[in-house]
């Protein structure tokens, strides 16, 4: 159980599915991003992501935590909402995102929210590693 090999594993499984992420202080990883739903025909509906990942050597586990805001506008809408979920799975949707590469050129990301949970599971088991979703943000960063 290497969590450095670990690590690179689900890194490698962020740049395949073009997830931007950051390794900080606080988790191993952390991903925050802006999607557009890409099945909002009739108006704009942006999704933000959020995710930490802690790997504890301890338990041979990978805690993750998950948080997904929706804020839309359109004809169905007949204006502005907002709502925030979390749930213990992220729903299977697909979305969209422009980034910008190092070279300043724009490139569109499609990816289906569900693929992110299922990277970092799939590299856990593949490294011989327990994989968890929590509840609290805490469970999935370092800890103090």
């Amino acid at each position: 159980m290497d969590k450095k090999t670990l690590l690179s594993t689900i890194s490698s499984g962020f740049e395949q599915i073009g997830l931007p992420y950051d390794t900080e202080q606080n988790a191993d990883f952390t991903v925050a991003c802006e999607f557009l739903d890409a099945g909002w025909s009739t108006g704009k509906k942006k999704i933000n992501y959020e995710a930490s990942i802690f790997a504890d050597e301890n338990s041979g586990t990978v805690y993750m935590w998950e948080l997904t805001k929706e804020k839309g506008s359109g004809f169905s809408f007949g204006g502005h909402s907002e709502s925030t979920f979390q749930s213990g799975k992220t729903l299977f949707r697909k979305v969209k995102s422009v980034q910008y590469g190092p070279e300043g050129k724009a490139y569109e990301i499609d990816l289906n929210l569900g693929d992110i949970p299922k990277t970092v599971k799939d590299a856990a088991k593949s490294q011989g590693w327990k994989f968890k979703t929590v509840l609290k943000k805490q469970k999935a960063c370092y800890p103090r």
